[in-house]
C-alpha cells in the first residue's frame, strides 16, 4: 500500500513538473517566502536594535542622575522595553500596533508607546509580508492554482476511470495525490523551522514555541491539501473546481477573519484612552484631594497618622508627612488606574471570547492565534508585559516615596537633595517575556479548530473518493 501511494505521488510530481506552470508557481512561492523572511528579519533586527539602544540609554540616564529630591526623581521617570522573542521574525503579531516601550512615572499608568504602525507615513501603511502571512494566506492560494485540476483533469481525460478499472482503490489515489501536494510544502515548513531554530535556540522556550508553531502550520496546510483534492475530485469541470476553491479561500482567509474582528469590536467596544483617563480623574476627585486640607478622606488620614505617632501636629512627626501623603496618594491613584485597566482588559477578553466562539468558521484565524502566541506577540503576552511594567513602576515610586518620608526633613522639604546612591539602588526588576502558558486558551481553541479543519475535508475526501 505504501509503495502504491508513493508511486501515485511520484506520478503526480512528474505531471506537475512537465506542466511547467505549477513548477513556476512553486518557484514564485519560494522566492516570495525568501523575500518575506529577509524583510521580516530586517524589520525585527531594526526593532530589536532600537529597543536595546533606548533601554541602554534609559539605564545610563537613570544611573547618571545627580543628587535630587526624590519626588523630582519620581517624575523624571523610567523606561521599560517589551521583550521580543526571535520568533517575531515569523509572526510579529500585534507588536507594531501595541507598542514596545512604556514610560514609568508617578501618578500615571501609561500604555505602551512608540509603535511603528502609528509612526509610519501613508506610503508605509501596507502590511509587512511575513513568513507567517505566506503560510496563512499565500500558500493556500498558490496550492489552489497549482492543484485545482489534480483529479478533475484525470476525470476529463479518462485516466481516473482507467486507474479505477485496473483495481486501484479510490482512497489510495486520493491519498497519493494528497501526499504529492503536502510533502513539498511540509518540507518548506521544516526548512523554515530548522533555519529559525539555528539562530533562536538560546531564547526562552524556543523549541517548545517553534514546535507548536510548525505543528499548527502543518495541520493547516494538510487541511488545505485535503480540501483541494476533495473539491477537485467532486468537480466535473476545471473552472468549477477553481471557482469553488477560490471562493473557499476568500471566505476562510479574508472575509470571515475581518468580519469576526469587526463584529467583536462593535459588540464590545473599548473606551478611548482619553475617555478612560477622564473617568479615572473623576473617581480620584470623588475619593479625595490631597491638596485640599478640608478633604474628608485626607483629613481622616492625617488624623490617623498623628494618632499613630502620638503627636498633635504634623510638624512634630518624626517622619516627613509629605512623603507619607505621597505614598497614600500613589496607592489611591494606582488602584483607580488599575481598575480602569482591568475594565479595558475585560472588554478585550470579551472580544476575544466572541471571536473564539466563531473560530470554527475560519481555520486561517485559528492558525494566526497560534502563530502569535508562539511568537509571544498576542494579546495575553502584551497584557502580561503591561502588568510587569506596572508592578515595576509601583515598586519604584513607592521606594522613592519612602525615601521622601524618612530621608527628607519636613522643615526644609523643597530645598533638600538626597544622595544619588539611592537611585542607583532603586528596585527596577527586569521585565521578562512571559511563558507561553499565558496563551494556553488561545492555543487550545486554535488547535481544536485545526483538528476539525483536517478531519472535515478528510471525511469529504473519503466519501467522494468512492466516486468516479
Amino acid at each position: 500500500m505504501i509503495s502504491l501511494l508513493w508511486k501515485i505521488a511520484c506520478n503526480e510530481w512528474r505531471r506537475l513538473w512537465h506542466a511547467r506552470i505549477p513548477a513556476l508557481l512553486l518557484l514564485v512561492l519560494m522566492t516570495l517566502w525568501a523575500i518575506a523572511a529577509l524583510a521580516a528579519h530586517h524589520h525585527w533586527q531594526d526593532h530589536a536594535n532600537t529597543v536595546a539602544e533606548v533601554t541602554a540609554r534609559s539605564q545610563h540616564d537613570w544611573q547618571a542622575q545627580p543628587d535630587r529630591h526624590p519626588h523630582r526623581v519620581s517624575h523624571y521617570g523610567d523606561f521599560v522595553a517589551k521583550p521580543v522573542h526571535p520568533l517575531s521574525v515569523i509572526e510579529p503579531g500585534i507588536l507594531d500596533q501595541s507598542g514596545h516601550l512604556v514610560y514609568l512615572e508617578a501618578h500615571r499608568l501609561n500604555s505602551a508607546n512608540f509603535n511603528p504602525a502609528t509612526e509610519a507615513t501613508s506610503l508605509g501603511r501596507f502590511p509587512l509580508i511575513t513568513p507567517a502571512m505566506i503560510v496563512q494566506w499565500w500558500m493556500p492560494l498558490f496550492l489552489i492554482m497549482i492543484a485545482y485540476a489534480t483529479v478533475t483533469a484525470d476525470k476529463i481525460t479518462g485516466i481516473l476511470a482507467f486507474m479505477r478499472g485496473n483495481g486501484t482503490p479510490g482512497l489510495a489515489i486520493a491519498s497519493g495525490k494528497w501526499l504529492a501536494l503536502f510533502l513539498p510544502l511540509f518540507f518548506l515548513l521544516c526548512l523554515q523551522a530548522v533555519l529559525t531554530l539555528v539562530w533562536s535556540w538560546q531564547s526562552e522556550q524556543a523549541l517548545l514555541r517553534l514546535s507548536i508553531l510548525v505543528f499548527s502550520q502543518a495541520l493547516y496546510i494538510a487541511g488545505w491539501c485535503l480540501l483541494v483534492v476533495a473539491v477537485s475530485w467532486f468537480s466535473k469541470q476545471l473552472h468549477a473546481a477553481l471557482l469553488t476553491l477560490l471562493l473557499c479561500w476568500v471566505c476562510i482567509c479574508i472575509i470571515f477573519p475581518r468580519g469576526l474582528a469587526n463584529l467583536a469590536q462593535v459588540s464590545y467596544p473599548t473606551q478611548p484612552r482619553a475617555e478612560a483617563e477622564y473617568h479615572a480623574e473623576l473617581k480620584l476627585q470623588s475619593i479625595g484631594d490631597s491638596h485640599n486640607p478640608n478633604d474628608p478622606h485626607f483629613a481622616a488620614f492625617k488624623e490617623n497618622i498623628l494618632k499613630k505617632y502620638h503627636v498633635s501636629r504634623v510638624e512634630d512627626l518624626p517622619v516627613n508627612y509629605h512623603g507619607i501623603l505621597m505614598q497614600e496618594g500613589e496607592r489611591l491613584t494606582t488602584a483607580v488606574y488599575r481598575e480602569q485597566q482591568v475594565l479595558h482588559d475585560a472588554q478585550l477578553a470579551k472580544q476575544n471570547e466572541s471571536i473564539r466562539n466563531w473560530l470554527w468558521l475560519t481555520p486561517s484565524l485559528a492558525l494566526q492565534y497560534i502563530q502569535m502566541a508562539s511568537a509571544g506577540n498576542d494579546l495575553p503576552h502584551h497584557q502580561a508585559f503591561i502588568r510587569q511594567s506596572e508592578e515595576r513602576r509601583y515598586q519604584l515610586i513607592q521606594y522613592l516615596n519612602q525615601i521622601h518620608t524618612f530621608k527628607v526633613q519636613q522643615h526644609d522639604d523643597k530645598n533638600t537633595r538626597v544622595s544619588a546612591d539611592f537611585w542607583k539602588n532603586a528596585p527596577r526588576p527586569q521585565v521578562n517575556l512571559p511563558s507561553i502558558a499565558v496563551s494556553r486558551s488561545s492555543i487550545a481553541a486554535g488547535f481544536l479548530v485545526l483538528m476539525g479543519w483536517v478531519l472535515l475535508p478528510g471525511f469529504l475526501l473519503f466519501k467522494v473518493s468512492h466516486r468516479i
